[in-house]
């Protein structure tokens, strides 16, 4: 457990430079979903190498035949976060689009607990598990929210439309989501690296599909350079981590800890302005937030 702790913390640092880097690939080609589409398609090549060099079976016949459809939702789930990320970002501004996915992710962790859903093992929910999960939210908005300059985040619309709010909290719960269907799909093929490969196989076709359609049109804006396609690889770590964290840690702890790393390397992106991140000085008030999802994690897995 204490290494499954420890590889969530890790993977969870890994978002916000996955997200920095395919942000600079973006630019460069003028449009996000064909960057995302090769952020996915290269995450899936070095699964597929993974996958052959260790001989990892991969049992996609079997699967479908003895399995319930959701058992394929984990690469979905990835695809529709993305891409109503895309959509909210302008219409709630960039804070919101943040925060509000937080909260769908930490409560849908615990939804899945209690619920069992999706093969997970039922965990109980009690006052200091909930009151840890609205504390992992109250220092994850904090580390977001606080010390945020008026020319970080684009302008925001003077009263966005309530649903686009509740969109965004539930758009956040399809990360719990995908990481319970992840961590049941890599049990059930009795690896994480093979459940791991499917979803972003699966994520990558879904985005195809969505390029084939919207026909996004490429303006090359800059040289591309070697390291702005490693954001896949990034993601692939991370999308395997989690598949085999779940059934050890629980959806919930799972969720938590990726936040937990998450904050903590974005406070240092944001401080030194790496890989092209605006600079934001990292202030007590910031930091103090940091060690509220800390304490929040801490209720959530021993509350």
């Amino acid at each position: 457990m204490l290494v499954a702790l420890v590889l969530g913390v890790v993977v969870g640092g890994l978002i916000p430079v996955q997200s920095a880097i395919n942000s600079r690939l973006a630019s460069r080609i003028g449009a996000v979903l064909p960057a995302s589409a090769i952020s996915f398609a290269v995450g899936t090549a070095g699964l597929g190498l993974a996958v052959i060099l260790t001989g990892t079976a991969v049992p996609w016949a079997t699967t479908a035949a003895t399995q319930p459809w959701w058992i394929w939702l984990g690469g979905l789930c990835g695809l529709v976060f993305l891409t109503m990320n895309i959509v909210l970002l302008p219409r709630i501004g960039a804070s919101a689009t943040v925060v509000l996915p937080l909260v769908g992710q930490v409560f849908g962790g615990l939804v899945i607990d209690v619920t069992g859903a999706f093969g997970m093992t039922e965990r109980p929910i009690t006052v200091l598990r909930g009151l840890g999960a609205l504390l992992v939210v109250v220092g994850a908005a904090g580390v977001n929210l606080l010390g945020r300059g008026g020319s970080v985040a684009p302008p925001v619309p003077a009263r966005p439309h309530p649903l686009l709010w509740v969109a965004a909290v539930l758009v956040g719960s399809l990360g719990a989501v995908q990481t319970a269907v992840n961590g049941r799909l890599g049990q059930v093929m009795g690896s994480g690296l093979a459940a791991a490969l499917v979803s972003f196989a699966i994520g990558t076709a879904g985005l195809v599909v969505v390029i084939l359609a919207t026909r996004p049109r490429l303006r090359r804006a800059g040289e591309l350079r070697g390291w702005m396609f490693s954001g896949g690889l990034l993601g692939a770590a991370f999308v395997l981590v989690n598949a085999l964290n779940a059934p050890v840690l629980g959806t919930s702890l799972a969720v938590s800890v990726v936040l937990l790393g998450q904050v903590a390397i974005g406070l240092g992106m944001d401080h030194g302005g790496w890989l092209g991140v605006p600079r934001r000085r990292v202030t007590l008030a910031r930091v103090a937030s940091a060690a509220v999802v800390l304490l929040g994690v801490a209720l959530v897995r021993f509350g």
